[in-house]
């Protein structure tokens, strides 16, 4: 038998039990892509990160969903560089290897670590695909808060950013999630990122809820990627100013409230940069035939 060390660990919170939960093997070696995702469908958290280290400042991050492999996944990354801090002392600027890229992230001694995404790409939603999502949510035309961008965005893997009137009508929000991920999966979408410009507290600009069926996952609590991605849409459109901390809400309707911070730089080109504070919550030997 073979032991694999594995860590889930609570991402974008200080506090354990909140933030979102994600699978870390930080020794990742060499596993072949099927044993991969067996583990990361036995820790069924949204994402598994997996981790090999080439040199002290560069690395190779591979994630998985508990039905498919990603190309990115913000809360798992932020998940593992609080790892690589935490047990095996890696500091500074280090360059991780991944299907979207080669991209730099910071580590800094205290407070939280940063991961920046792939350079922000921007699409219109079709109309037959617009009224597809509105169907699938259980949303109307005079539910969209008109004013902010309804629009495909990726930082590294694309998703949809619907723009709603209100948190209370945000947290009322029941997809039907085959239908979203019919419609997700023909826009080549991983998840639908659903946000409205009044979050509870302050420091946060926007809250969201995000779902992801296209990739066997109903709603994330915490989502990095899509917040780098709307960051950087708010910034494009000019809805918030670029070269400020961000803060993002999500995931209070499941009872895993947190904070997403981001950072875009102007450019060009524009550069986003996602970061979040983390709680290690579980260590384990997963046992596996050789």
């Amino acid at each position: 038998m073979r032991e694999i060390e594995v860590f889930q660990v609570d991402a974008f919170t200080e506090e354990p039990f909140t933030g979102n939960p994600a699978g870390v093997v930080i020794d990742g070696g060499e596993l072949p892509r099927d044993l991969r995702q067996r583990i990361a469908r036995e820790m069924n958290c949204s994402e598994t990160a997996f981790v090999v280290q080439y040199e002290r400042d560069r690395f190779r991050f591979q994630y998985h969903t508990p039905e498919a492999e990603v190309d990115l996944c913000g809360h798992a990354t932020i998940a593992a560089l609080h790892l690589l801090r935490e047990r095996q002392d890696i500091i500074g600027d280090i360059v991780v290897e991944t299907r979207a890229g080669l991209l730099p992230m910071r580590i800094d001694e205290k407070g939280p670590v940063w991961m920046r995404q792939a350079e922000p790409k921007f699409r219109d939603v079709p109309d037959d695909a617009r009224r597809a999502l509105l169907a699938a949510l259980a949303m109307e035309e005079g539910d969209l808060a008109d004013e902010l961008p309804f629009a495909l965005a990726s930082t590294g893997i694309w998703q949809v950013m619907v723009p709603i009137k209100s948190r209370d009508r945000l947290f009322a929000l029941a997809p039907d999630q085959l239908r979203l991920r019919e419609v997700s999966r023909s826009l080549g979408a991983i998840c639908v990122h659903v946000y409205a410009l009044d979050p509870a507290e302050a420091p946060a600009v926007a809250v969201a809820r995000d779902f992801a069926p296209a990739v066997g996952v109903a709603e994330d609590p915490h989502t990095g990627t899509a917040a780098g991605a709307l960051a950087s849409l708010l910034v494009d459109r000019g809805i918030v100013a670029a070269e400020r901390e961000l803060a993002f809400e999500q995931g209070a309707n499941l009872g895993r409230p947190g904070l997403i911070l981001a950072r875009v730089e102007a450019g060009p080109p524009m550069r986003t940069w996602v970061g979040g504070h983390a709680v290690t919550m579980l260590r384990g030997e997963m046992r596996v035939a050789k």
